[in-house]
């Protein structure tokens, strides 16, 4: 997808009106994404998506901890449902990316990279990211306009049909992620989609880190918050929520832990992927702490472009790819300061262009 063909959707603020309002506005993308998921699961997992599914959602409850600790969100998903016209248990499945890479045990190491910059000498806070995805989600990107009761709104970036990938409130925070499949899991923990827009419709970073260190997490994640006073970084997996060292003032990470020692299982190698540990060097290549001061937005951008032979930051695909190879869907860079703004970008973004909105703040 072109950045400037991104769909933005006005979403109200009532949680299932909210969710119509985006099944509505995406129906035709997002039925036409479900195929390709459809498509996909057979292909990776070698069974009828039906078959799966059912499997998938039948060995598991996560259901539960989601309507405990964040009932609005399940009051969107069914709003997306209804406004989509597909069945509620579709909708609510769309959700758990992350839980089903793990179910199928084909997720490997995921392939985002994320990083988060502590203010200094005047220049805002900066938290971003690379979104890397199966190809089957390509076409799907969209941005979510939400509006909140208060006058402030937040955008989300997501895959048409689910709650969010990645945002920024207009109260001045933002919430990157990226996936630690090194981790342990929970069949019954809050789902990331969840997880991720419990800690965005926080008010700061402390409390949206507060939310993260007290909710049962399903599967292993590491989380990047930023506000207009600084940086925080969670590890965090079904063995609770480990919180990185930043007072270097940056935050740096893909996808092996750094901190954690929460194994999937013994033995398992929490070092990581040469492809994870290449990016996190590319990523430290261009965003030296030496040069803290230096760092800007466009410094930032150009960090998430860089394709290193030895781990490619944002990933082009193939023309012959196959719709379960990864890729590069999209990217952000969030600015908080005095003001706010998020820089997006619907695809790789070393060949792709940004876009530039800034959220209504209250």
């Amino acid at each position: 997808m072109r950045t400037d063909s991104m769909p933005i959707v006005d979403c109200p603020t009532g949680a299932r009106e909210r969710g119509r309002v985006h099944g509505e506005a995406l129906r035709i993308v997002i039925g036409e994404k479900i195929a390709r998921w459809h498509q996909a699961i057979g292909e990776a997992y070698g069974e009828p998506p039906a078959v799966f599914l059912s499997r998938f959602l039948g060995a598991t409850n996560f259901r539960a901890m989601s309507a405990s600790l964040t009932p609005d969100l399940l009051d969107e998903v069914t709003g997306i449902a209804e406004g989509a016209t597909i069945a509620e248990e579709t909708a609510y499945a769309l959700q758990l990316m992350d839980e089903e890479w793990w179910f199928s045990k084909s997720t490997g190491d995921g392939h985002c990279s994320s990083l988060a910059i502590a203010p200094a000498g005047g220049r805002p806070t900066l938290v971003g990211q690379t979104m890397d995805l199966p190809r089957w989600h390509d076409g799907a990107q969209a941005l979510l306009r939400i509006a909140a009761d208060d006058g402030h709104e937040t955008l989300v970036f997501t895959s048409a049909g689910m709650i969010g990938l990645m945002g920024l409130n207009g109260q001045g925070i933002g919430v990157c992620v990226n996936t630690l499949s090194q981790l342990g899991v929970s069949r019954s923990g809050l789902p990331v989609a969840f997880a991720m827009r419990g800690a965005l419709a926080r008010s700061n970073a402390g409390d949206a880190a507060d939310f993260l260190r007290r909710v049962p997490h399903a599967s292993g994640q590491n989380y990047q918050l930023g506000d207009r006073y600084g940086i925080k970084t969670l590890e965090c997996s079904a063995g609770g929520a480990v919180e990185l060292d930043v007072d270097s003032g940056r935050s740096l990470h893909t996808n092996h832990p750094l901190k954690s020692r929460d194994s999937l299982f013994p033995g398992v190698n929490l070092s990581g992927s040469e492809n994870s540990r290449g990016r996190l060097a590319s990523l430290v290549a261009d965003l030296s702490a030496d040069a803290a001061l230096a760092v800007d937005a466009e410094i930032v951008k150009s960090a998430l472009s860089a394709c290193r032979a030895d781990g490619a930051v944002s990933i082009v695909p193939g023309l012959e790819d196959p719709i379960t190879e990864s890729m590069t869907i999209g990217a952000v860079v969030y600015e908080i300061g005095d003001t706010i703004s998020l820089s997006v970008c619907a695809g790789p973004p070393a060949i792709e262009g940004w876009m530039r909105l800034t959220p209504r703040q209250g």
